[in-house]
């Protein structure tokens, strides 16, 4: 399907698209990496992008294929949170004539967040969520897709305890890396806040923006969605403990600055 996208876009006159489930497109690799050697604007509509797909079991729940797919130069990954993200997502694909797309979606219905916008998703992350003024902040969670408003949830949950949380949307890290210093250290609070990324697939690539990691480490299993969130510690609950301890970590110690390292 993906090399034959390609020979589409070739011949001209059509945007071509290429459907199937994220972890297929372990298969498509070589013919998505064709696409991004050779500039060409291959739409990737990616569903059932995490364990949220639930019996199939691990067969079917990509765990590495973000981090795959990220690593590829000159291809947008895009994880939209919800429907506002998914015409973000479509924007960017459709305005992107050189750059392949992978537009990464969930199993599960997601709820259209308040603080999330078409024009927000351009800058490839957005504070989607904050408990607090900007100097009472003490702590910032990072999320993609589904997992976004598990963060709010959380992001809520700590607020009541006395830790005021911002939630980013890391719609897609590619875009976000083209912009600024300025506007990534104002996203992360100049990366000095204490931050706990949460993504139900790989950690790596996450250290870049976090100073701790909700994740996969393993492979999936199959039960239904909620129980496999919970059991692997996708939870309000579990992100909370998490979050708790890297505050209490840092607390009266220097957090290592998340830009320290020159691009």
């Amino acid at each position: 399907m993906a090399a034959i996208c390609n020979g589409m876009f070739a011949y001209g006159g059509c945007r071509p698209y290429c459907a199937s489930f994220l972890n297929f497109a372990g298969y498509a690799l070589g013919a998505i990496r064709v696409s991004a050697l050779s500039k060409f604007g291959v739409l990737y509509i990616m569903t059932h992008d995490s364990i949220g797909l639930g019996e199939d079991g691990p067969t079917h729940q990509p765990v590495e294929m973000l981090e795959s797919l990220r690593s590829m130069p000159n291809v947008n990954v895009m994880r939209p949170c919800d429907a506002n993200e998914v015409s973000a997502a479509y924007k960017v694909g459709m305005e992107c004539a050189e750059t392949p797309s992978v537009i990464c979606l969930s199993r599960q219905t997601l709820p259209n967040m308040p603080g999330s916008g078409i024009d927000k998703c351009l800058k490839g992350a957005y504070v989607i969520h904050q408990e607090g003024r900007d100097e009472d902040v003490g702590l910032v969670l990072v999320a993609s897709g589904s997992e976004v408003g598990l963060c709010i949830d959380a992001a809520k949950a700590l607020g009541q305890k006395g830790v005021k949380t911002r939630v980013v949307s890391m719609f897609c890290m590619d875009i976000f890396n083209t912009h600024t210093a300025e506007y990534k250290k104002g996203v992360f609070l100049n990366g000095i806040v204490p931050c706990v990324s949460v993504e139900a697939s790989s950690p790596h690539g996450w250290n870049k923006w976090s100073h701790a990691q909700v994740a996969m480490n393993r492979f999936g299993a199959s039960a239904p969605a909620a129980k496999l969130f919970e059991k692997f510690g996708f939870s309000v609950g579990n992100v909370c403990e998490v979050a708790e301890k890297v505050v209490g970590h840092y607390k009266g110690r220097h957090c290592p600055n998340l830009f320290d390292v020159v691009e």
